[in-house]
């Protein structure tokens, strides 16, 4: 009896380590997945340069579950999206759990989806999650001839102390590389909001100003209408996007050079 005991408590034992288990501290389980941006962004089509494209963008889906899944489910409906950038905020409290969830969720889309950090993504370990799953805080990549750059630019996360975003970084990526016609920036907190580092708005949106063939920079974190500024009323523009969370995301179409977009609520 005593044997049969034993050898129950070391089953159970055993057990419990490889189940999908979550702690507040927790960065990773057997069943996380990891590289996820690199190995979407490998499955996207081939596509001719100057070609129209579609992308749909879903700030902010923090614990909105339900919301993401109808998200994902009306982009499977429809045969006219390249791919999806989920904006940042993918979690609320930085914690596996949340990540794990929307990944779930989002992994059952038809198309590419490609994620960029959120301010609430570096709570707690946020951003170790972040980098095991998902790669690089700042990275770019190539599609229909367009350089997407996708960057950090939560600044009070690193209590507002010039790192974020890196502008050194931007600098140097802010090119035009052989076969590209345009520039697309992609980042969740807007230069104008409390979140972004004061002491790098003005550079941050003179050097987007000044990038030749950059078209739009465009953001999310503000969980309100889709809106549109630009510095002095020239320049590019800066587009902030609304929330999952609010039950809204938004299609971006870029044809020509020139970039539109439409808030869909749903």
């Amino acid at each position: 009896m005593a044997k049969i005991l034993l050898f129950l408590l070391i089953g159970c034992f055993l057990f419990s380590c490889n189940s999908d288990e979550y702690s507040p501290n927790q960065v990773f389980n057997r069943s996380t997945a990891t590289a996820v941006n690199s190995k979407e962004i490998a499955l996207l089509p081939q596509k001719p340069a100057g070609s129209i494209i579609r992308i749909a963008v879903s700030g902010d889906t923090q614990r909105s579950y339900q919301e993401s899944q109808l998200f994902v489910d009306q982009i499977n409906a429809r045969n006219d999206i390249d791919f999806v950038i989920l904006n940042g905020d993918i979690s609320d409290f930085g914690l596996l759990l949340e990540f794990d969830g929307i990944f779930k969720i989002y992994d059952g889309l038809k198309v590419p989806f490609i994620s960029v950090i959120g301010n609430h993504d570096l709570v707690a370990n946020g951003r170790a999650v972040y980098e095991r799953m998902f790669g690089p805080l700042n990275f770019t990549f190539n599609y229909a001839g367009i350089k997407f750059i996708c960057h950090d630019t939560n600044g009070r996360e690193y209590n507002f102390n010039g790192s974020t975003p890196n502008m050194t970084w931007l600098n140097a990526n802010l090119k035009l590389d052989a076969g590209i016609t345009n520039l697309v920036a992609f980042s969740h907190v807007p230069p104008t909001d409390g979140d972004f580092d004061p002491k790098l708005v003005n550079p941050y949106q003179d050097l987007f100003n000044q990038t030749p063939g950059l078209i739009a920079s465009i953001h999310s974190h503000r969980h309100g209408k889709l809106e549109t500024y630009y510095k002095n009323g020239t320049g590019i523009p800066f587009i902030i996007t609304n929330a999952i969370v609010k039950r809204a995301y938004t299609i971006v179409e870029i044809k020509n050079g020139q970039i539109n977009a439409q808030e869909i609520n749903f």
